[in-house]
């Protein structure tokens, strides 16, 4: 078992809910010997109405324990209306967890936005600290999704998704010497990847990989670029590389904005740093339209609904893009030859030849010369839509899961994960 305090197992490979919805990674930390992997949880349905910090706990990252809800809704007109995402950082030994409180109105529409942090000496049990700062001018209330890191210069910097009152997307940074009092900076982007501002950026999270320094954000309100093939799905996960200038709390764009996965579902990826100095990274395979959402099958079969990602280890080459690999913890693969019956499992594909894999009557996919599509006949529409990725397909990795795959080429420059039923 994946879970093993878990009596039924709903996927092999992925983390899942065992009831309700599961969106963002959230707090993604190694603390205390044990991998922490916090995430998005509405244990009362399969709908985004209300959230709290579910929370698995693994030694390995073979297997996970499912324990208690780390945080939960408390406090009134700061996170009344449930704990939104946010990340981890070790302090002086203790865990420091940082989210968005969220607050509706009687209508159920959400009008508030609050940036939270609590603490926790074993990593379980937490202390709500309250708010670190109030809300900025110049933006709605649609600032969110904290994430925290100490600068070169021994500062500590925050920085959140935002929307200006124009309903212009942002990252905003705010600085602290201490940890606790926190100054506002303002934007980290100033007039740069204007093309990629959508009227929100999401989930931002800045992190160090083999001495690059990459931003990674998820735009919303982009426009789909299908003859390229990107920005197709409802919204969309990137990266540019570049260099935080810690002095004016900017980040000098060095390449243009890449997404991060090519399949359907990919969003909102947070990242950890292992012991061993590896870069660690999961997303939210469960980024749909609402019709498609609602009608998920595992919400009629079970009442629950999406999935994390594999974990993946991150490298950036001499060329500043993104390389992604499942971790070798379980990276066990067999040698897939025969394309007529292929079920459950994780794969390596080595073949210069074309090829084809039926999953079920709604999903297939095919390698095209040097593209690999899915095909995927929508479950709430009956539509036929692909995704696809292009470049050396002659060696991939593919992991299938009882919903889900994920597709690796194997020089690591591109990934896809989707749902198929």
């Amino acid at each position: 078992m994946l879970v093993t305090n878990d009596k039924i197992a709903f996927e092999k490979y992925h983390l899942y809910p065992t009831e309700g919805l599961l969106n963002d990674p959230n707090g993604l930390v190694y603390f205390n010997g044990q991998y922490h992997v916090f995430y998005q949880w509405n244990p009362k349905g399969c709908d985004h109405k209300y959230k709290v910090w579910g929370h698995f706990i693994s030694k390995d990252l073979t297997t996970w324990e499912r324990v208690e809800t780390a945080l939960e809704p408390s406090l009134e007109n700061l996170d009344s209306a449930g704990i939104y995402s946010g990340a981890a950082y070790v302090h002086d030994n203790r865990l420091y967890v940082f989210y968005t409180g969220n607050v509706r109105n009687e209508l159920g529409q959400s009008v508030k936005s609050s940036q939270m942090w609590a603490v926790s000496d074993d990593g379980i049990h937490f202390e709500k600290l309250g708010e670190l700062f109030p809300h900025p001018k110049g933006f709605t209330k649609d600032v969110r999704d904290p994430m925290v890191w100490q600068g070169k210069n021994g500062h500590y910097f925050l920085i959140l998704g935002a929307q200006h009152d124009n309903q212009v997307g942002d990252i905003i940074a705010y600085e602290s010497t201490d940890f606790k009092n926190w100054t506002f900076r303002g934007s980290i982007l100033g007039n740069q990847l204007q093309n990629v501002r959508g009227y929100m950026l999401e989930c931002p999270g800045f992190i160090e990989v083999d001495g690059k320094q990459v931003l990674m954000f998820s735009p919303q309100g982009l426009t789909p670029d299908t003859d390229n093939h990107r920005y197709e799905n409802i919204h969309n996960t990137g990266y540019v590389v570049g260099k935080f200038d810690e002095s004016s709390a900017t980040f000098n764009v060095m390449t243009d904005f890449e997404e991060v996965d090519k399949g359907f579902e990919f969003y909102a990826p947070q990242t950890m740093i292992a012991p061993d100095g590896r870069r660690i990274m999961w997303g939210w395979a469960g980024m749909m339209t609402p019709d498609r959402e609602g009608s998920v099958p595992t919400i009629a079969a079970n009442n629950w609904v999406h999935v994390l990602s594999l974990p993946r280890e991150l490298h950036v080459n001499n060329q500043n893009k993104l390389l992604q690999r499942p971790i070798s913890e379980i990276l066990e693969v067999k040698q897939l030859t025969n394309f007529d019956h292929v079920s459950v499992g994780k794969y390596a594909i080595d073949t210069n030849t074309n090829w084809e894999i039926v999953l079920s009557d709604s999903s297939k996919l095919r390698r095209m010369d040097n593209k690999i599509i899915f095909e995927r006949k929508q479950w709430e529409s009956g539509q036929v839509e692909t995704r696809q990725i292009t470049g050396n397909v002659n060696q991939v990795i593919l992991i299938i899961d009882n919903d889900v795959l994920e597709l690796y080429t194997e020089d690591g420059l591109e990934s896809m994960t989707s749902r198929w039923f």
